[in-house]
């Protein structure tokens, strides 16, 4: 009886963190806290195209296969915040987040491209600031939900890859903009559970 009562207890333990851990959801500590999700795992409302891509909404992911490329971005800009996503790709996936970008022109110059690409020549590898900010060695796990945490709070950007911070820098060229993904032809890319709590000043 004690066996199958402490059975039946980790079966509901486990059942409440396979609820917490449910992607495109934002748990109730999240919502206490302010978050808001970006991604609802079914459509793409509240993101804008850019220039190709081919972004679609696929198993509960932004997707985007690789046939051409292009990027994608929020609606709406933002300043100062926290930014939660999980991104899969293959090991050698070349990709990016776009942070405080604009809408027109090319993201990684209007803005911020946070690096998904362990082979960038200049050695702005995954987790960079390309051109600003080099982050510390890490690798993409390749085929595997692989997680970004981000601080943008004034000029000062924190990330966090998989549970490591792998960049704390300093940096004032660009104060607010919208939130993107990046698709490079050949390479397949998936986004989900993207989460943002913005920072008052």
């Amino acid at each position: 009886m004690r066996l199958a009562i402490a059975a039946l207890g980790m079966g509901v333990l486990a059942g409440l963190a396979s609820a917490q851990d449910r992607p495109n959801r934002l748990t109730a500590v999240e919502a206490s806290e302010g978050w808001i999700l970006l991604f609802d795992g079914k459509s793409l409302d509240g993101w804008e195209p850019h220039a190709g891509g081919d972004f679609k909404v696929e198993d509960g992911a932004i997707s985007c296969p690789g046939t051409t490329a292009g990027w994608i971005s929020t609606s709406r800009s933002f300043s100062d915040y926290a930014l939660k996503l999980e991104f899969r790709g293959a090991a050698k996936v070349n990709s990016g987040v776009f942070l405080r970008s604009a809408k027109e022109g090319q993201p990684h110059v209007t803005g911020y491209e946070l690096q998904i690409w362990d082979y960038q020549p200049a050695g702005y590898n995954t987790g960079s600031l390309v051109g600003s900010a080099k982050a510390s060695a890490t690798k993409v796990l390749g085929d595997q939900w692989n997680r970004f945490e981000i601080t943008a709070v004034r000029d000062h950007f924190v990330i966090t890859l998989n549970g490591e911070r792998i960049l704390d820098t300093h940096d004032s060229k660009h104060s607010a903009g919208v939130i993107g993904f990046q698709c490079q032809k050949d390479n397949r890319i998936e986004f989900r559970s993207i989460k943002v709590r913005p920072v008052g000043k």
